[in-house]
């Protein structure tokens, strides 16, 4: 069987019209392919939103406007959303046109109601609307133009009282004071680069010194360590009790010397006995001294070496 010319360009026209009328509508957001469900809301602005703007839910695109209408009388406008119907929003859902990017363009967002009644299609949501990118920006600069306004005022309000002229020389003295400064200092440190050498290496020496001193007070302080360790060890209780004790001694023979009792009480009240042990000390030392310087009389061993001793004595 031979189909005709004629019959083929119909049949690529037609196959054509098809894949022409499929890309429009995949271009415009809508699947062909995909049952929708169409629901509306009605607004007094919409402040730019247009057929195939995306419809999200939690962010995510679900959908797209499928119509905007206006009602020529009342001038409101009825904004149709498509959605798959495989998608069930409760029927007191919101609809919200919502900033979609910073350059404004717009988006519906679905808010889902808490109705256990699903919506069927061409039921009308609740209408909200976001502020615009404008008005949004407005409510943010608004306050911060009030505060710079603000600051500025007190800025203008503190410099007007204040003599700006005579501020300007100050500050060129004190730049030129400076200036001078560091003249000098580039003078003095001028040819003194060898000693500068000199200072950052004796630095640097005494850095490496300080790092091998390093070990030597790890092992002082170590032992520092060790001395605590035995310091805690020590029964300083016990040491209390005995210093008590000794303590208790030493009160008693105060008493004791005070109460003239024991030899020491005696001595220390008696002053007879003490002058009297005065007296044999004084006797003793004279003794010694003329044993030491004339020795013969007392270490003779015969009478005559003791005479000897004697008569030296008594010719001194």
């Amino acid at each position: 069987m031979k189909i005709s010319k004629e019959t083929k360009v119909g049949i690529l026209v037609a196959i054509a019209i098809t894949i022409l009328a499929v890309g429009y509508n995949f271009m415009k957001g809508k699947d062909v392919f995909t049952t929708t469900n169409e629901y509306f809301g009605v607004y007094n602005q919409i402040e730019g939103l247009f057929k195939s703007n995306p419809v999200l839910i939690n962010g995510y695109k679900v959908g797209s406007v499928s119509s905007v209408e206006m009602n020529k009388e009342t001038l409101e406008l009825t904004v149709g959303i498509a959605i798959s119907e495989d998608i069930k929003i409760p029927k007191n859902s919101i609809m919200k046109i919502v900033n979609n990017d910073m350059i404004g363009s717009k988006a519906i967002e679905i808010i889902f109601g808490d109705s256990k009644e699903i919506a069927q299609n061409g039921d009308f949501f609740t209408s909200e609307q976001d502020k615009g990118i404008a008005q949004a920006v407005s409510g943010v600069l608004s306050p911060l133009s009030e505060r710079v306004n603000s600051v500025l005022g007190s800025m203008d309000t503190a410099i007007s009282g204040v003599d700006i002229q005579g501020t300007l020389i100050d500050a060129s003295k004190a730049l030129r004071s400076f200036k001078e400064t560091a003249d000098k200092l580039n003078k003095l440190l001028d040819g003194k680069e060898e000693k500068i050498n000199g200072i950052l290496s004796n630095i640097e020496l005494s850095t490496v010194g300080i790092a091998s001193a390093t070990p030597k007070l790890n092992g002082i302080l170590e032992n520092l360590d060790q001395t605590s360790s035995k310091l805690n060890e020590v029964d300083f209780k016990h040491l209390a009790d005995q210093l008590d004790t000794l303590s208790v001694e030493l009160s008693k023979t105060t008493q004791s010397i005070n109460n003239k009792k024991g030899s020491l009480g005696m001595l220390v009240h008696d002053k007879t006995l003490y002058h009297k042990l005065d007296s044999s000390i004084s006797n003793l030392n004279a003794l010694l001294k003329d044993v030491e310087k004339y020795p013969r009389r007392y270490t003779g061993f015969t009478e005559r070496q003791r005479k000897k001793g004697d008569q030296l004595k008594e010719e001194n």
